[in-house]
């Protein structure tokens, strides 16, 4: 395994030492992984992330080859979360990765405290009525939220953070 100075040279000069330790502390929650919270991840773990956890109770179907590079053939009728969660751990051994087989909006409404354990939740695709009930999850942990949803080539993310919680 590379030396991790050489091996995160390029981001060091972007954010030093410090940003990368805090990149390595981060425990990253991924909920759905299709394409765009996939791509999302994937460049968290190539810049080092220290763990994730992959959250979907979906199967890959054919559709999914054309337009999620996680995937592919082998994973037709598999797990998404455990085909993209092993596709992720090849890209970068030293983040530690895990998948759960759950919808999320099952575990939103099951168990809310799963969350507080991430530094970052990630959901993507999400039905409004289940972004804010983890709104409010995360913001009662303390925990970052992203929301992404994509149209095709359009989209939105939003942030969502308890005011005043920032720390540099």
């Amino acid at each position: 395994m590379a030396e991790p100075k050489a091996k995160y040279d390029r981001q060091l000069r972007i954010w030093g030492e410090h940003g990368q330790a805090a990149l390595e502390k981060a425990t990253i929650c991924l909920l759905n992984c299709g394409p765009t919270g996939s791509e999302t991840l994937k460049n968290l773990v190539l810049g080092g992330v220290g763990s994730i956890t992959v959250i979907d109770g979906s199967k890959v179907e054919p559709g999914d080859l054309g337009n999620n590079f996680m995937v592919d053939e082998s994973c037709v009728g598999q797990s998404k979360a455990k085909c993209v969660c092993t596709f992720l751990q090849e890209l970068n051994d030293a983040v530690k990765a895990k998948f759960i087989e759950e919808y999320p909006e099952a575990l939103i409404g099951s168990n809310p405290s799963f969350f507080s354990q991430f530094t970052i939740v990630v959901a993507t695709q999400l039905a409004e009525d289940s972004m804010i009930k983890l709104d409010k999850i995360c913001r009662e942990a303390n925990v970052l939220l992203i929301f992404a949803r994509s149209y095709g080539l359009t989209g939105f993310v939003r942030i969502s953070v308890k005011t005043g919680t920032c720390s540099d």
